[in-house]
């Protein structure tokens, strides 16, 4: 199994946060390899999402639940379908004078994939680092101001 687990500082109240990097559908604005991801409806418990990503040259699909809403809280889904077994959460905590969000994700290799566990993870967590100051990059940028 490979475990993901990193937080970062954003100086934003945790409800702006959580407008943006709760909603699924802004994941292609923020995580790197994601081409498309649609939702049902609104995101709730019980919404389906639909998630291209290319990731290491490959191109994959993955159906997944949504499993835990708190808005301004937190986010859970668990995959249906896809090419690696996986789950994750989204965590907003106020912190400071900002958010504290933490991003988890538990994927389990199996068939093929399973003897890269190893890179796997490394490529994983390095990966999600890089999503989660680019997400802040797009939070803590300067709104533009008219002229």
């Amino acid at each position: 199994m490979i475990s993901v687990a990193c937080h970062i500082h954003i100086r934003r109240p945790p409800d702006a946060v959580f407008a943006f990097a709760g909603d699924y559908r802004n994941d292609p604005r923020w995580r790197r390899g994601v081409i498309d991801l649609q939702c049902e409806g609104e995101p709730r418990i019980g919404s389906r999402t639909r998630e291209v990503i290319r990731f290491c040259g490959l191109r994959a699909e993955t159906i997944a639940e949504v499993t835990a809403w708190d808005a301004g809280r937190r986010t859970a889904f668990e995959a249906l379908s896809g090419p690696v077994p996986c789950a994750g959460r989204r965590l907003f905590e106020a912190e400071g004078e900002g958010t504290r969000f933490s991003y988890l994700l538990q994927l389990r290799p199996r068939g093929r994939w399973q003897w890269l566990t190893p890179l796997l993870g490394l490529l994983f967590r390095w990966q999600a680092a890089g999503d989660l100051r680019r997400l802040r990059r797009v939070l803590e940028a300067p709104l533009l101001q008219p002229a």
